[in-house]
Order: C-alpha cells, then sequence, then structure tokens
C-alpha cells in the first residue's frame, strides 16, 4: 500500500512539471513584451510588445485548463490525445453544470465594487463558479488520467464498439463530473478556509518557514516529490493571494506574473515571492559545487573532470536544470547532498532577510530577463548578487574540505578501476561515451536489458534529465547494465518506479526507448 502510494505521487509530481515547463517561456516573453511596451520605445514595438503580453495574459488566466490538459495526457499510459480531449471536455461539463447548480441553489454570488473576490467564486471561460484556482485542473485532470488507463481498453460487442474504448470512459466520467461539481460547491468552500489558514500561518512563520521551505525544495530532489512542495506554493493559493488590477491571482509565481504585465504600477512585490527565489542555487550554488569538485579531482584527471562537470554547471546555472550536477555527487554522499541543502535553506532565509525580493525560478536567463521589467530599487537585484559571491565563497571552502577530510569518491577522485560485470573498465572509459554517443541504439538495448526485458516494462516517461520507467517485476531489474548507460550519474529505484539519470537529451532517449518497445504516445 505505501509502495503504491509513493508511485502515485512520483506520477502525480512529475505530470504537473508538464505545464510548468511551458510557464517558463510564458514568463520569458512576458517579460520581453513589457521591455517593449517602455515609454521610450518606438510606437510599432509598443503595439508588438501588447500583442504579446495579451497572448501571455490569456495563457497566465487560464492555468487550471492547462494544468488539466497536461496532467491528464502526461498520466495517460496511452492514446494520449482522446486523454487530453476528455479531459478538455471534462473541463468544461464541470463549469456549466457547477455554475448551473449554483444557480439554482441561490448560491450565486453578487459581484461587489472589487468585483468577485472575497466571494469564494471566480469566472473562467465565461462561467461563475467556485473559484479553484489551479487546483480544479489538477484534481480534473488527475481523475480523467486514473478512469483513462483504468477503462479505456475496456471493448464492447460489435453493434456497441462505438461506446468502447475512450468512449467509455467519457461515459463513466459524465455522472463523476455531474457529482464533483455539485460537491464542490459545498466543500471547496471549507477546503479554501482551510487552505487560507495554512497559507497565513506558513506566511506569518517568517524566516524559519523560508527556511524549512528552502531546505525541503533542494533536498526532496533525489525522490522526485520535490515538485509536489514548490509547485502548490508557486501556482496555488497556498503560496498566498493577491488582487492586481482587478484580477485576483493566487501562487508566488502567478502574482509575480501578474505585477511583471503591470510592472508600470508596482512599487513593491507581493510577499508570495519568498516561494520563488529558489533559482539561486541553481545559479550561485552550482557554480561553487563544480568547483569544489574541480578543484578536488586528481591532479591527473582534473581536464578530464573539467570535460564532465563544466557543461552540467552551465546547464544548471544558464537554463536551472541541476539534476546532471547534482547527480555527480548526491550518490557518491548523501552527506554533502545534506550540507547542500542546508547552504541552500541559509542562503535564500539571507535573501529574505537582506530585503532581497528577485524572482529567481529557474536560471540565470529566466532571473534577468524576468527582473529586468521592474527597477532595481523594487527587485533589490544587487543583493542576490552580494549574497551570491559571499555563498559561492563558503560553498566552495565547505564542500573542499568535507571532499578531502573525509576522502569523498566525487569524480575524479575514484579509483581507476571499476568493477563492472565481471570486467574491469577504467573511468576515463565510461566518461569519455559522451551525451552525443549516449544516444545510440546500444544504449536503448542495454537499458531495456538492464529494465527486464520488453516484457517487464509496463510505461515509460521522462522528466527534465531522468528516464522514468515503470516495471511489472523490479527483481528482474539488474543496476549494474543501468549504470553503464546512466554514465554513474546514478539509478533511483522506489520498488516498480525506477529512474535512470540520462541527462539533457533524455528526451530523445525516452523516444528511441519507446519506439524499439512499439509503444506510441
Amino acid at each position: 500500500m505505501k509502495e503504491n502510494v509513493s508511485q502515485a505521487m512520483q506520477k502525480f509530481s512529475r505530470s504537473v512539471i508538464v505545464p510548468v515547463k511551458f510557464m517558463a517561456v510564458m514568463g520569458l516573453f512576458l517579460a520581453f513584451s513589457v521591455i517593449l511596451q517602455l515609454q521610450f520605445m518606438p510606437s510599432f514595438l509598443q503595439t508588438f510588445g501588447t500583442l504579446i503580453k495579451t497572448m501571455m495574459d490569456s495563457m497566465l488566466n487560464n492555468l487550471s485548463l492547462i494544468f488539466c490538459i497536461g496532467i491528464a495526457s502526461s498520466l495517460a499510459n496511452k492514446k494520449k490525445a482522446e486523454a487530453s480531449l476528455i479531459a478538455l471536455i471534462s473541463f468544461l461539463f464541470f463549469l456549466a453544470a457547477n455554475n448551473a447548480w449554483l444557480i439554482l441553489t441561490n448560491q450565486i454570488a453578487n459581484p461587489g465594487e472589487m468585483g468577485l473576490f472575497g466571494t469564494g467564486q471566480g469566472m473562467v471561460l465565461g462561467f461563475q463558479v467556485v473559484d479553484m484556482n489551479v487546483f480544479l485542473g489538477m484534481i480534473i485532470g488527475s481523475i480523467v488520467g486514473y478512469f483513462h488507463n483504468k477503462f479505456s481498453d475496456k471493448k464492447f460487442v460489435d453493434f456497441l464498439s462505438i461506446y468502447g474504448e475512450s468512449r467509455f470512459t467519457f461515459m463513466l466520467l459524465i455522472p463523476v463530473i455531474l457529482i464533483l461539481a455539485v460537491t464542490m460547491s459545498y466543500i471547496w468552500p471549507i477546503v479554501n478556509g482551510l487552505i487560507s489558514s495554512l497559507s497565513g500561518f506558513i506566511l506569518t512563520t517568517g524566516l524559519i518557514g523560508v527556511f524549512v521551505y528552502s531546505f525541503g525544495n533542494r533536498f526532496l530532489i533525489p525522490t522526485g516529490l520535490h515538485h509536489l512542495l514548490w509547485m502548490p506554493f508557486c501556482f496555488t493559493a497556498l503560496g498566498g493571494t493577491a488582487e492586481i488590477n482587478g484580477q485576483v491571482y493566487s501562487g508566488a509565481a502567478n502574482i509575480f506574473y501578474a505585477q511583471m504585465a503591470n510592472a508600470s504600477t508596482i512599487t513593491t512585490l507581493d510577499p508570495s515571492l519568498r516561494f520563488a527565489t529558489f533559482g539561486f542555487v541553481k545559479i550561485f550554488g552550482s557554480i561553487a559545487v563544480a568547483l569544489a569538485i574541480i578543484y578536488s579531482a586528481k591532479k591527473e584527471r582534473k581536464d578530464e573532470v573539467k570535460g564532465m562537470v563544466l557543461p552540467s554547471m552551465f546547464v544548471a546555472s544558464v537554463a536551472g536544470i541541476t539534476e546532471p550536477l547534482d547527480f555527480s555527487f548526491l550518490f557518491v554522499s548523501p552527506l554533502l547532498w545534506f550540507v547542500h541543502s542546508v547552504l541552500t535553506a541559509i542562503s535564500e532565509t539571507l535573501l529574505w532577510a537582506l530585503g532581497a525580493r528577485t524572482y529567481m525560478l529557474f536560471g540565470l536567463i529566466d532571473t534577468i530577463v524576468s527582473n529586468s521589467a521592474f527597477s532595481p530599487s523594487v527587485t533589490k537585484f544587487y543583493i542576490v548578487i552580494i549574497v551570491g559571491i559571499i555563498m559561492s565563497v563558503i560553498w566552495f571552502v565547505i564542500f573542499v574540505f568535507l571532499i578531502r577530510k573525509l576522502d569523498i569518491k566525487t569524480p575524479g577522485r575514484e579509483n581507476l578501476e571499476l568493477a563492472a560485470e565481471g570486467n574491469v573498465i577504467t573511468t576515463s572509459e565510461v566518461e569519455e561515451n559522451s551525451q552525443s554517443k549516449l544516444l545510440n541504439s546500444n544504449d536503448v538495448a542495454l537499458v531495456i536489458d538492464g529494465l527486464g526485458g520488453a516484457n517487464n516494462i509496463e510505461h515509460v516517461t521522462n522528466c527534465f534529465t531522468r528516464l522514468r520507467v515503470t516495471v511489472k517485476d523490479e527483481n528482474k531489474v539488474e543496476k549494474g547494465i543501468l549504470e553503464k548507460v546512466s554514465q554513474q550519474k546514478g539509478i533511483v529505484e522506489n520498488g516498480k518506479n525506477i529512474q535512470v539519470i540520462i541527462g539533457m537529451g533524455v528526451q530523445t532517449f525516452k523516444e528511441e526507448v519507446c519506439d524499439v518497445l512499439g509503444i506510441t504516445e
């Protein structure tokens, strides 16, 4: 039971990240549109900026629908297009049914001077419904994903075949969504009150709350469950709620994007921003850790380690994808990972205590572009630079001390020979297998073999850097074989859920594995 719950949570967490990836692009273009609308810009550029902003606003104001479709399609093991269509229709069904029930039972709220703000209801795609925000999309997307996987293969006799498979799932969901729409009219106001109380508690715990949140957000990365921590704070009412230009937004990231879209009228950034600064470690912490690993490597192997670590450092600091670097030392020394998480928490707490109000969700590109929409007097970005330099030095010194004092076998400090399946291979031979050489048919065959063969593989997907596979029998998994492909980055095993750390080319690699297995999206 515990294993099934853990696997379900991991599956949900990786499905949630799908729409978040697209939000990173939205944030960049939103910042770009704000810059184009500055007064000194030519009129045609201001017009172009207004058009881009309007497009990005349409995404920001309909995140619930986007999450609904993204989660449902990601959770679907197959027939993803049909799962997405069912999710869209189910979402519309909920809106229509919930609105009709509120009207029939005289629960519909009357807009006041501030619109529907504070009434517990909101407008979604023209329907006035209970204000569930992004939670609505998450709930419906998860329900659709579950029903789709369970019933979409159901077949009927010929003359009833039109009602089988995905259509059967759709039929079952109609009463389910109706019941959900009615019950949420009564349940969600209570849930919303609990969320507001919890949010208020976290927001009022001050620096302690920031420290605990920051530590957990980094420390949970190996489990893949960190998404379940930061995502609600960034995209739901747990992170706070604010009214901006007559529109209500919930979640640290959503509030920041909304303030960005109205940057000319913003003099202070919302306190929820404290939950959207975990990009600090991706920029400064990654640079310090990478340099510490290189510095601590054996003299004759420094060039070798540079070639392996520097690309990972670049990806982490610039794009915000830290897993390739994280897994170069995480499994070698859990102590280093714990220290890394503590230093992350200390850094983010310091930033907030010193008054920095800088949005740092991803990497350097996202940070610079997003915050450029505001005056430095608003973001206090100079504090980030000062704290970043100081903490990078501290990070470097502590890592070098621990690596050398405890003789931690970080890259470049391992024994020259590694045993692998009865053969002896040199570390350099492993590292020479570069990313470009990784994605070939031989490696695909190795992964399938390491996972217990094609018949043992039930589901294949991926996140930023990991190939995520659900197997039928975990006892058939050959970890040694998988580690050859992962280039010593690491393997994460959690019952039937296996994660192979591939790197930035994981999407292409996953597609090749699916091609060989005959799995279609």
